[in-house]
Order: structure tokens, then C-alpha cells, then sequence
């Protein structure tokens, strides 16, 4: 038993070093300036990729990294042939006055312009800052009745939980059934395409964001989840992207309320206001592509790890037989 203990304690000190490793190594990643810098960074990685990426939480710090890589615009080249974002930023804000003109949509309240305290990074030429609302063309939360608390059954309708928005991806199962006595709302039907964002959840999770891909019938928003009406001028993916990234984040612990931190609401006015750096449209686009091929690679290296950790746990069995 004392083996044992030893063992254990080895292995707790071992956790450590590596993860002050990988901490390390991919923090001075996530801090370069340069392509040339960022190579070098990179080189360094790369030298010790088997040691450092053995194991699944180095996977997601090396998945983050790449995230701060692309909002910072490292992680593809710019094109000097691109429509600068400040053109992109009209055509936005001309299609905003075209709604409002036509009544489809209520005249936004003005934004108060990026202090230089809220520019987290320095941007490539050709980005600007701009605030979400400036994307965007309107919002709005959706209804939370009292529900039957299991998800619902197949043809019923259901009112999503905040958890469909929280993990990087939407998920339609979690909802809870709505009563049979109660009627729907079909405004707060979520579309396919839609970019939603939870105002209440947990300090990590609060204001996390997805694009929902294919959209089943007969689901609903709650009064905690916010919808925005993105720009069709924008590439909503890459919205999305900013919006989960380290300065955003940064924005909604600033700014979320609640003295727990297992409970913090952002209000729509928060989300409005939280910083975006925005390039040109075709290098949103090929960001995305590149961030959509290397989470393809983190997980393939997630289940190479957990078919290496079967094969192990089987070893073990048979040795002790």
C-alpha cells in the first residue's frame, strides 16, 4: 500500500509538471505578435508534440490557443485584395437602415465607440473594432412556462435549457417537454442557422454561444437564452468564434451580475456592447475553414488517445488476472 501511495503521488507530480509544460509552451504560442514569431513558438510545440499532447486536456488547451491564433488573425494569411472590414461595416449598417426602413426591425440605439482599454489585442490591417450590435440587426430572449421535467417526447414541443448553448455545440436534447395545457409560441422556434447565446449560466459558461446546424421542429428558446439576428453580411461562424474567445470572455466577467459565481446573467445590453475584432469577409471565411480542419485534427487525436487508454485499461486487467 505504501507502493501505492508513492505511486500516486508520483503520478500527481507528474500531472503537474506537464501541465505547466503545455501552460507554458502554448502560452508563449497564444502571446506571438508575428508570423515569424509565431513559427518559432510553433516549432518549439512541435518538437515535443507527443510529450505534451498525451493526454485530453492538453488537447482542449492546444484547441483554445488555435481559437486566440484566429481572432488575432495568425492563423491565415491576410490578402491585401480584400475589402477592408470598415466597408464591410457599411453594408452592414445599410442593411440595418433598409429593415428599419421598411419596418421589419426597431431603429437600434446608438453604441458608445471601443475605448482603447477594450482593444485586448492589436489588430492585422484591414480589421477594425466594432461592437456586437454593430453586426447584428436585432435580438431577443425567448419564454420559460413551467415545464415538465423531462425532454420531450417525439412530436411535443420543448423549451431549450441554457446547457443546448453551453458546450461549444447546440443541442436540441436538452429541453424540457412543454405541458399539454399550455400552447406554444412558434416566434421563439429555433431556425436553422440561428446564433444562440445563454444570459444566465454559470461564471465559465455564461454568454457561450453556438450556431445551430440542422434545427428540428418544435423547439423553443427560453426567457435565458438570447437570440441574435446576425448581418447576412457577416459570417456568423466566425461571430461565433470571437464571441467564445479569451477578450469576450473577458467583457462578461466584467460586466456579469450575481454574487455567485455558480449564477451569472449577462443582459442583452452586455452582449450588445462585448467588443469584436472584425476582419474582411473572405478572411472570416478562411478562418473558419482553417479552425473547422484543425478541430477535425484535435479530435482525431482525442480518439486516438482513447482507443491508446482502452488497449492500456486492457493490460492491466489481463496482468492482474
Amino acid at each position: 500500500m505504501r507502493l501505492c501511495d508513492a505511486l500516486e503521488a508520483k503520478g500527481e507530480l507528474e500531472a503537474a509538471q506537464h501541465a505547466q509544460l503545455v501552460q507554458t509552451l502554448l502560452g508563449a504560442l497564444t502571446a506571438s505578435t508575428t508570423p515569424d514569431e509565431l513559427a518559432d513558438n510553433w516549432q518549439r510545440v512541435a518538437t515535443h508534440f507527443d510529450l505534451l499532447l498525451d493526454r485530453p486536456e492538453a488537447i482542449d488547451a492546444l484547441e483554445q490557443s488555435i481559437l486566440q491564433l484566429a481572432v488575432r488573425g495568425l492563423l491565415v494569411p491576410q490578402d491585401p485584395e480584400d475589402e477592408p472590414a470598415s466597408v464591410l461595416l457599411h453594408k452592414i449598417r445599410a442593411e440595418k437602415d433598409r429593415l428599419i426602413a421598411e419596418g421589419k426591425i426597431k431603429r437600434d440605439k446608438p453604441l458608445p465607440p471601443i475605448n482603447e482599454g477594450e482593444q485586448a489585442i492589436e489588430l492585422p490591417q484591414g480589421w477594425d473594432w466594432v461592437r456586437m450590435g454593430d453586426l447584428v440587426n436585432s435580438s431577443e430572449a425567448g419564454w420559460s412556462p413551467t415545464c415538465i421535467g423531462s425532454p420531450r417526447r417525439k412530436g411535443y414541443w420543448g423549451v431549450l435549457k441554457v446547457s443546448a448553448v453551453s458546450w461549444g455545440a447546440f443541442d436540441g436534447n436538452a429541453n424540457k417537454e412543454l405541458p399539454p395545457d399550455l400552447s406554444p409560441r412558434p416566434e421563439y422556434e429555433v431556425k436553422s442557422g440561428d446564433f444562440l447565446l445563454s444570459r444566465a449560466n454559470t461564471e465559465d459558461l455564461v454568454a457561450r454561444s453556438v450556431v445551430v446546424g440542422e434545427a428540428e421542429p418544435r423547439l423553443m428558446l427560453s426567457d435565458k437564452i438570447i437570440r441574435l439576428d446576425v448581418s447576412e453580411a457577416m459570417d456568423r461562424e466566425f461571430l461565433n468564434l470571437s464571441n467564445n474567445s479569451n477578450h469576450a470572455r473577458g467583457h462578461y466577467a466584467a460586466n456579469a451580475s450575481g454574487t455567485s459565481s455558480s449564477m451569472k446573467n449577462v443582459s442583452r445590453e452586455v452582449v450588445l456592447r462585448t467588443p469584436v475584432p472584425l476582419p474582411p469577409l473572405a478572411e472570416q471565411r478562411r478562418i473558419v475553414a482553417r479552425i473547422k480542419s484543425l478541430r477535425r485534427l484535435c479530435t482525431d487525436l482525442r480518439q486516438r488517445l482513447a482507443a491508446r487508454q482502452i488497449v492500456q485499461t486492457h493490460l492491466a486487467d489481463a496482468f492482474v488476472k
